[in-house]
């Protein structure tokens, strides 16, 4: 065992939250050391990555060495096996994590989003709440966390307009105009306002034009699920994690896999200890430990992080580890226009339109048998393929038609996407599956997870509005293109390690910080008591500053 000098502060996965945090303490002067099991990424090597096959979710070229490896189990509930392994997830594995590949969609979540539980009960009773929910409010507020929205939306560039009649607040403007508007999202925004509809163009972690030292945007339409060839993208990677970088204070170790958090006899976090690229087992000792991976990698580094004092996992002898997960759900609605090109084989995924008259509480649920809503957006970004793929139903999949549909058709067809907020429930959680282990003989995940009655009247209700919407906007042909089951690739994922108040019921407070480990703060969007309908990575990101800042304000008492 290679024993390493001590650190103030390691940091465990250097991706959208923990580029954040190294960014924020390196600033306040702190020593950091972060444990990254993936590669030093470069736009050198996106480039020869713009492949769509190679790009796809179902092979996850960004996913090793440990995405692939480790990929979870899935059960609807406790009466069935474990059935067979999840498609690999779109994580990956590399400095900037997933925010090098996302589509750099950039929200904030609601006001409401943070009061669920109260705004719920308020507006429609005790009674609305979903039989088997496990509803609560954030420990904090909207207002609480604008602050950090704003620090983090000028940090890493985004790009939008306030123009969507049901956003909050905000302390300044969006730090650029939005994508250019072209094809299908213009198209589609003219018709949607003229349905009464209130669209607007998707806030952006891309730049529409040259900031922080970055390029604008080449629309080249290899953006979601891809590294950002021309550093336009706003990732860590190429954002926060240089200024880390510039103050000599980080140190990144890649390659390098985290196997257990280390305690000491009083019950704090140690250090870590992990296998580094040459095989060697190290620990790295540290003041203060941040968790800051993907769910299921904070969930199973606590569970597997067992000792006298945390028999059942680190910072879990309240039962709270894995409780509450929860992943949002999609459903697609496309539609033909014909004699219309939409013009959607170039540009990025998020420079779409969305609306949200049907988002959170936006609109009266009274009678309709359900809470809550879905984030609704037109999106682009086909490539040839998936193009090939959103045939309409009466086209058949192969000989002449097909091939008459690819020569007169493929450009008018495109969907509009409903992201739905999913509630969590006691039964959806995670824990370590019993059989089924990775390449170094360490249990997977396994998810125990399923929609309930709210997320299928929610669906059904979506899918009849985009199917009117779509029709009314002159489409042809109307089908649904995607009903994600439960079972389908957990993309946006929470929950693991609520935060909250009380320790009986949540794992961190609403600085991250474990309840049962004051030295140990988790990070990520395991922490969330909610998933919203919007896209997880600038809340992420914006709890992660808060805490990080948290965290310097008080090192001395925190090491202590």
């Amino acid at each position: 065992m290679k024993r390493l000098p001590k650190t103030e502060v390691v940091i465990i996965g250097l991706g959208a939250a923990g580029g954040i945090a190294a960014h924020v303490l390196t600033e306040a002067g702190r020593n950091v050391v972060a444990i990254e099991v993936g590669d030093d990424l470069s736009s050198a090597r996106f480039i020869k990555e713009m492949d769509e096959i190679a790009g796809n979710g179902g092979t996850n070229h960004m996913g090793e060495p440990l995405v692939n490896r480790s990929v979870p189990t899935w059960r609807p509930n406790e009466q069935t096996q474990a059935g067979d392994p999840l498609r690999p997830a779109l994580t990956m594995n590399g400095v900037g994590g997933s925010s090098v590949h996302y589509g750099g969609v950039s929200w904030r979540l609601y006001p409401d989003d943070f009061t669920i539980r109260t705004s719920t009960i308020e507006r429609y009773g005790e009674k609305a709440l979903p039989e088997g929910s496990a509803v609560v409010d954030w420990p904090f507020t909207y207002d609480d966390l604008e602050p950090w929205y704003d620090k983090v939306e000028y940090a890493i560039g985004v790009s939008g307009e306030a123009s969507n009649p049901f956003d909050p607040p905000r302390s300044r403007p969006y730090p650029m105009p939005p994508l250019r508007r072209k094809g299908w999202n213009l198209f589609a925004h003219e018709k949607l306002k003229a349905l009464g509809l209130h669209p607007f163009p998707q806030p952006t972690a891309i730049n529409s034009e040259p900031y922080g030292g970055r390029p604008a945007c080449s629309y080249c339409g290899y953006c979601s699920g891809y590294g950002c060839w021309n550093d336009s993208k706003g990732s860590t990677l190429v954002t926060t994690i240089p200024l880390a970088r510039a103050t000599g204070k980080l140190e990144i170790r890649t390659r390098a896999r985290v196997t257990r958090i280390l305690i000491d006899a009083e019950g704090k976090a140690s250090g870590v200890r992990y296998i580094d690229v040459q095989g060697q087992e190290c620990e790295q000792p540290a003041a203060i430990v941040i968790l800051s991976a993907f769910v299921y990698e904070n969930v199973r580094r606590l569970l597997l992080s067992t000792s006298e004092k945390f028999p059942n996992g680190l910072a879990n002898n309240a039962r709270q580890v894995g409780k509450y997960f929860i992943t949002q759900a999609y459903t697609i609605v496309n539609g033909q226009y014909d004699d219309v090109d939409v013009k959607a084989f170039t540009g990025a995924g998020a420079q779409g339109t969305a609306f949200e008259d049907y988002y959170g509480d936006n609109f009266d649920h009274s009678g309709l048998g359900f809470i809550r809503g879905a984030n609704i957006a037109t999106f682009s970004e086909s490539r040839p393929i998936g193009g090939a793929l959103a045939r309409p139903p009466h086209v058949p999949s192969w000989g002449p038609g097909f091939k008459q549909w690819l020569s007169k058709g493929i450009r008018s067809v495109q969907g509009i996407a409903a992201q739905m907020e999913v509630l969590p429930y006691h039964g959806n959680y995670l824990d370590l599956d019993p059989q089924k282990k990775d390449d170094i003989g360490e249990p997977v995940i396994r998810a125990t997870f399923d929609h309930y009655d709210n997320e299928h009247r929610m669906r059904d209700f979506l899918e009849g509005k985009l199917t009117a919407i779509h029709k009314a906007m002159g489409a042809s042909h109307v089908w649904t293109a995607v009903r994600a089951p439960a079972a389908a690739v957990f993309v946006h994922t929470y929950g693991g390690t609520r935060m909250g108040k009380d320790p009986k019921t949540s794992v961190v407070d609403e600085y991250c910080m474990a309840h049962e480990v004051p030295n140990l703060a988790i990070m990520g969007s395991s922490p969330f008591p909610s998933s919203g309908g919007r896209n997880p990575t600038e809340t992420i990101q914006a709890i992660s500053w808060r805490a990080a800042d948290y965290i310097a304000r008080n090192f001395d008492r925190l090491a202590a």
